[in-house]
């Protein structure tokens, strides 16, 4: 018998623990449960990376010759980043990247490849499919079918790699009943001449049913 690798036994653990996060938000979270752990898993990388740029020197030239960030994740970093900290990273990107005197130099200056990007998207990857692989079960799909649900996003993500068809529709058809049940409690509340009137916690499903039909990216918004 072959003897599993400690790098096998890494990603056991690591997908064992992800479905149990899962299956944890599933029950807990009003909004989509995906979002919901990629935004943490996002913000988590960015509370680590920010204090590597202030104090390693060498992580800054290493996201330099990358570009930086994108545009959303430059925001996001500027955010949770000291001022000085930005400083310092753009200081180097202009030292590394931009202003190259030598004619010969055919380094392509303006690529960005963005880190966290390449990070977040992985990790998002790892949940839909561990998503996918909890649904065969149907204890977890019953526990699924009683909730708001997963976004519009992460369900065109789970029907690429679903193989069963007979899941593939229950999927889909949970999505739809998971929106029609949301219909009387908007009906009841367009039924009031202010929005002050609507009981304060059904006015959270304006944010719930906006990241069911979108996802959601940012919890800043």
């Amino acid at each position: 018998m072959m003897s599993i690798t400690e790098a096998e036994k890494n990603i056991v653990q690591f997908n064992s623990s992800v479905k149990k996060e899962i299956i944890n938000r599933i029950v807990k979270e009003n909004g989509c449960p995906l979002c919901s752990m990629v935004m943490d898993f996002e913000f988590d990388f960015l509370a680590k990376l920010q204090h590597k740029v202030a104090n390693e020197e060498n992580i800054r030239r290493e996201i330099s010759s990358e570009g930086g960030f994108c545009d959303f994740h430059f925001r996001q970093f500027k955010k949770i980043a000291g001022g000085k900290t930005n400083i310092l990273l753009l200081n180097t990107i202009i030292e590394e990247k931009i202003y190259s005197k030598d004619p010969s130099d055919k380094k392509d200056n303006y690529g960005i490849e963005c880190r966290i990007c390449n990070s977040v998207n992985e990790y998002e990857k790892e949940c839909v499919k561990n998503f996918t692989d909890i649904l065969r079960q149907e204890e977890n799909r019953n526990k699924y079918k009683a909730t708001n649900g997963i976004c519009s996003v992460h369900l065109k993500q789970a029907d690429k790699i679903i193989a069963d068809e007979n899941i593939k529709l229950w999927l889909n058809n949970t999505y739809k009943t998971q929106i029609e049940r949301m219909q009387g409690d908007f009906e009841e509340m367009s039924s009031h001449k202010s929005f002050y009137e609507i009981d304060r916690e059904k006015r959270k499903l304006i944010n719930v049913l906006i990241e069911k039909l979108a996802g959601r990216k940012t919890r800043g918004l």
